[in-house]
């Protein structure tokens, strides 16, 4: 053997090694599974139920529901932000003798990601109003919910607009 077919055979060698060393090429990310269907089954569930406790007056139910950094935003009041503030401003409204409040949903939509879900609907409120006589409104609303670490749906937004008031009827 000549020292240039050694030489090559020792750079043949070294490169083999060098090879055998690499890693191994990264896998392609795989897709998650896509949870839209189970998430927004599971999402209309908890609404049902979030509304039924809204309609028992059931506080400590209704507002656990929401995030830690949840915020309710109504027409003329200053928003509600943070869970600490939603526990002080919900059961409040509650003990209102004329409450009552109902919703639902009429659509759930979820990210693909199965994190973040929205849901518009319909509700209808009633209040005591400036005159202490029973007042009521009809709106639409959206919610966005979040998903947790621990797999657990809250909802981090909470804005309903209400409906115009009807035109009084022409006499």
């Amino acid at each position: 053997m000549t020292v240039n077919a050694l030489g090559r055979a020792g750079f043949l060698g070294a490169a083999m090694a060098l090879a055998a060393c690499a890693a191994p090429p990264a896998p392609a990310p795989s897709t998650p599974p896509d949870t839209r269907a189970a998430d927004a089954a599971a999402l209309r569930a908890i609404i049902k139920d979030w509304s039924a406790a809204a309609q028992a007056k059931d506080a400590a139910k209704f507002v656990s529901v929401y995030a830690e950094d949840a915020v309710v935003m109504m027409a003329g009041v200053p928003d509600i932000r943070g869970l600490a503030a939603i526990r002080e401003g919900i059961p409040a409204m509650m003990q209102d003798p004329a409450f009552a409040l109902s919703f639902e949903a009429d659509t759930v939509e979820v990210a693909r990601s199965g994190d973040l879900a929205y849901e518009t609907g319909s509700y209808s409120m009633t209040m005591t109003g400036p005159d202490k006589k029973p007042a009521s409104e009809k709106g639409h609303y959206v919610v966005v919910w979040r998903k947790g670490a621990d797999g657990a749906w809250k909802v981090v937004v909470d804005a309903p607009v209400s409906d115009p008031p009807d035109a009084p009827a022409a006499k």
